[in-house]
């Protein structure tokens, strides 16, 4: 079927025209297969400006469509390809509209043949008139440009305008494509041909022909996903207003945001453009997501540090050393920014709340802007919102309305008439399964309260067609029966209570990847199973091994001595890195977590293996205290990655050992437990085991058994969750901020 993307909202000047002909494309191609995109990105060392409307045909290959707005008493004369005007069109006297067209589709052509590896790919130039008929062009020029493909406003119909593309000449020959080369290309105009691909070191091979986890790591990082066409849409796009963007673990939100990141530079280099998040371990991943993809949409040219001026990559807070968005802010107020020590005694993000809270005070007494950004994107926005009414600023989560504030509104002609009193672009992205410290769900309303109707307007959509919510469903990470037992066990639903957490109806289950049967009424029977489309890793399809085990200990001595032994052996026969492949993950509130981290770094240290504490600045030490501390720091070559929940997320790893499951069993019914549970699973591209100590008699430990039984699918009996995670303004018919 055909798909078509619309990169930045209809509405600016001479955009009327080209919406016109972007609804005929459309038109002309329902029902086929096709793939089109409004305005794609194109930057050259020619600085080629991006087409208007380009469309990948499998017959036709790359179809380039140059739209000129302009009405027939505007143009004095044509001499070849040129045209002579009588006034300015956008500051131009002449124009060269089909020259224009042919080199964006020469150059078009040429990324996506090298990026698709494709022999040959057609590529066609065609010029559009959407506001002149071929009589008016005839009665005017007559024959002139009988050779140059065109257009007109009365041909905009699907069968003529069909008829005018097939008859356009190629720039470049090919053949038809055959259905790989199909799925190449697609791949090649979109993301997921060009995401990093993970460099795999194979260790060298042995003698029996079993697959080691190495080789299977290998395989699996070799696999190139398909075509994502609400990737597409969500990396390619630059709304005009506000955007949440919510997503399952491991559907790759912060590879999208950094591609967003990219995409708005390069389009609007004049914009200050701010990419925030709460982890200061993701600041080398951030950095350098952001960097492949300026380098890959400039062909090298441009890169984070050419554009280090307009885009900040920020952790939330900062520090004395790495300046952070709210020591950004303070800065721009006048004030001396807080630090964690002059803050009340809480967790990290209720520390950095009541900062952001004191910052808004104090810019409100002062009168001082903190208008600083044309674009905010956030990441991990779960972790940046609070329950407690202190932290928050008028009815508001303090660290939004700051983020809101510190936005330049939005230029006038780019609100496209939609009767909103302004709008400025702050995106942030969330999953709220991985909320460590509040329960919070970063929803409009959540967030905003009743300023809702002011930050986004009515409706569901932007004019154009970009959407003001986008639902990620596909993990592309977390293998799929992984995925199943990480929400089952944080969500509880085969506990012999019932279900702590969740979604309570079939189209917010079905938002997030899963196919649903039964109905949600207290007794009532639910089925739950991941179809593969939605978690695309291929790894179960290359073992028969289970990827999630699960074992009990008498004590925590002996769940360490086997730890030692499978790490040891995951290092040797398995063929694997200790750093980036393998990672140990403790459960546990507060000093818990701690004391268990302790106690793995010294079994792995009386094993000889390498250790590595996230924060420290040193390999096979303790916890180290500043100024001996790396706080992005989370990985080390040559050695095992330790770490607490809070510190793991956003990172992931081929095998994660989830270590101190017992500290969960003893409160079982602790949400933020559970979500622990959750995060550390969802760390894995590969496989997951289990493990604590003294569980014999907890219901936890059959509660797992019953998970990983289930396999692929899920059967619970319903009742009302303590805590809904459903998203009721997408099926509600109250105005879309109120509740989504």
């Amino acid at each position: 079927m055909a798909e078509f993307i619309v990169t930045e909202a209809f509405g600016g000047p001479g955009e009327s025209g080209e919406a016109r002909v972007f609804e005929a494309v459309k038109a002309a191609y329902a029902g086929d297969e096709a793939l089109g995109f409004w305005r794609y990105p194109l930057i050259t060392r020619e600085i080629v400006r991006e087409p208007d409307i380009l469309i990948a045909d499998p017959r036709l290959g790359l179809v380039v469509i140059e739209v000129k707005s302009l009405p027939l008493d505007i143009i004095a004369r044509v001499t070849g390809y040129r045209w002579d005007l009588t006034r300015a069109y956008f500051d131009q006297l002449h124009l060269n509209p089909y020259e224009q067209a042919r080199r964006q589709a020469q150059v078009l052509g040429e990324l996506a043949v090298r990026r698709a590896s494709l022999p040959q790919l057609a590529t066609r130039a065609i010029v559009a008139l959407p506001l002149i008929t071929r009589e008016a062009w005839d009665g005017r020029f007559g024959h002139l440009l009988s050779d140059v493909p065109m257009v007109f406003a009365d041909e905009l119909t699907p069968a003529r305008l069909r008829t005018a593309l097939e008859r356009t000449p190629p720039v470049r020959y090919g053949q038809p494509l055959a259905p790989e080369a199909w799925t190449a290309l697609r791949s090649a105009l979109g993301t997921s041909g060009t995401v990093p691909r993970r460099e795999v070191q194979l260790p060298p091979p042995v003698r029996d022909q079993r697959s080691r986890r190495a080789d299977l790591v290998a395989r699996t990082a070799r696999h190139l996903h398909a075509f994502d066409l609400q990737q597409e849409l969500i990396a390619k796009t630059i709304p005009p207003g506000p955007q949440r963007i919510r997503g399952i673990a491991g559907s790759g939100k912060t590879v999208l945001l950094a591609q967003k990141t990219a995409n708005m530079h390069l389009r609007h280099p004049d914009w200050d453009i701010a990419m925030v998040f709460f982890s200061r371990s993701l600041y080398d991943q951030i950095r350098q997501q952001v960097d492949h993809w300026l380098k890959q949409a400039t062909n090298g040219e441009q890169s984070l540090r050419t554009a280090q001026h307009r885009i900040r990559i920020l952790h939330a807070w900062g520090a004395r050393d790495q300046p952070g968005f709210y020591r950004t802010l303070a800065t721009q107020v006048g004030v001396t920014p807080l630090t964690v020590d002059r803050t009340p005694p809480g967790s990290p993000a209720s520390k950095l709340l009541f900062a952001c809270r004191a910052l808004l005070l104090d810019a409100q007494l002062t009168g001082r802007s903190l208008q600083v950004f044309d674009a905010v994107l956030i990441d991990e926005g779960q972790d940046l919102v609070h329950e407690a009414p202190a932290l928050s600023f008028e009815e508001k989560q303090a660290f939004y309305w700051m983020a809101y504030q510190s936005l330049r509104p939005v230029a006038r002609d780019a609100l496209l008439d939609t009767g909103e009193p302004e709008a400025r672009r702050l995106i942030w992205a969330y999953d709220e399964a991985q909320s460590l410290d509040s329960l919070t769900i970063p929803t409009a309303r959540a967030l905003f309260g009743e300023a809702g109707a002011q930050v986004f307007g009515a409706g569901a959509l932007y004019r154009g067609g970009i959407r003001k919510s986008e639902v990620m469903n596909r993990c592309y990470r977390t293998p799929g029966p992984v995925l199943l037992a990480a929400h089952a066990l944080g969500m509880g639903l085969l506990r012999p209570g019932g279900m702590l957490a969740g979604l309570t109806n079939k189209a917010g289950w079905k938002a997030i990847g899963y196919e649903v049967e039964g109905t949600f009424r207290s007794g009532s029977e639910v089925t739950l199973t991941r179809p593969r489309e939605h978690s695309p890793n291929p790894l179960p399809t290359f073992t028969d091994t289970p990827l999630v085990t699960f074992q009990d200990h008498p004590d925590r001595r002996s769940e360490l001595r086997h730890l030692v032994a499978s790490i040891e052996r995951d290092l040797g026969e398995e063929g694997l890195q200790p750093s980036r492949q393998v990672l140990v993950v403790v459960l546990g509130l507060g000093g818990e977590a701690h004391a268990i981290q302790a106690e793995v770094l010294r079994a792995l240290r009386a094993a000889n293996l390498g250790v590595y504490l996230p924060g420290n600045r040193d390999v096979n030490v303790p916890r180290q205290q500043w100024p001996e501390t790396d706080p992005n720091g989370f990985w080390r070559d040559g050695a095992v990655t330790v770490s607490p929940v809070t510190q793991a997320k956003g990172n992931e790893a081929d095998v994660v050992y989830v270590v101190g499951v017992d500290r969960v069993a003893v409160r079982e019914d602790h949400l933020q437990l559970r979500n622990q549970l959750f995060v550390a699973i969802s760390r894995s591209r590969g496989w997951v085991h289990l493990s604590g100590a003294g569980l014999a008699n907890r219901p936890l430990a059959e509660e797992i058994r019953r998970v990983l039984a289930a396999g692929d699918t899920l059967r619970f009996t319903y009742r009302a969750p303590r805590r809904r995670m459903d998203d009721d303004g997408e099926q509600s018919s109250r105005p879309w901020y109120a509740s989504s």
